[in-house]
């Protein structure tokens, strides 16, 4: 049954994200962006006072691309990298693909909006060592709708300081300890379930924007 909530999830996502493309009046003048920032700076903060917690430090790409006056596309990316020799972690790697809308628009202040799917999951890669090969692996998949809004501010010329909030709704594969008693003892065993739930380790970031 989830198998078919989940497909029905991501079409109805990416129709939400690229609907009225062929009825829309795009502007031969494209305006590109790019974002390059902080993608869990509430969460980073908050840990240092918690010695139990250890929050890595997460990175936000972001691609813009004005398609007329008052809409544009979308291109997220989130995710919190580590290294742990053999293993590079991508942890929370989330990327989504919207369409968004202008709210408001001033000479110094730009607020705007948007809807589009996503997908997130942690991604491993192992080094290579004696006898072996490099390998990926991945886990912890999700799928949903994520609702973004951005409030940018420029400090000079094309450039501005970008502080994007995100909600994000979706099923999500996650795990669940299990005891199981036998004659030699009790086990604890992992079991894989599927849930709707939010993603919001990385609710707000803050970066850099230009204007290409």
């Amino acid at each position: 049954m989830y198998k078919i909530l989940y497909s029905f999830f991501i079409i109805l996502g990416y129709s939400q994200a690229f609907t009225q493309i062929n009825n829309e009046v795009e502007s031969n003048d494209f305006s590109h962006a790019i974002s390059i920032g902080w993608s869990n700076p509430i969460s980073s903060i908050s840990t240092l006072f918690d010695s139990k917690n250890e929050e890595k430090f997460g990175v936000l790409i972001d691609y813009q691309m004005n398609i007329s006056e008052n809409n544009f596309y979308r291109v997220h990316s989130k995710f919190s990298p580590s290294y742990k020799n053999p293993m590079l972690s991508l942890n929370n790697f989330l990327i989504s693909i919207s369409k968004g809308k202008w709210l408001f628009e001033k000479r110094n202040t730009n607020i705007g909006h948007g809807l589009g799917p996503y997908f997130r999951c942690n991604i491993y890669r192992g080094q290579a060592v004696a006898g072996t090969q490099v390998f990926w692996s991945s886990d912890y998949f999700g799928t949903g709708l994520e609702y973004f809004m951005f409030l940018e501010y420029l400090i000079k010329k094309d450039l501005f300081i970008n502080v994007v909030a995100n909600f994000n709704i979706g099923f999500h594969q996650y795990y669940e300890a299990t005891i199981v008693n036998s004659s030699g003892g009790s086990a604890a065993l992992s079991q894989e379930y599927w849930g709707l739930r939010l993603a919001n380790q990385q609710l707000i970031s803050i970066a850099i924007k230009k204007y290409l």
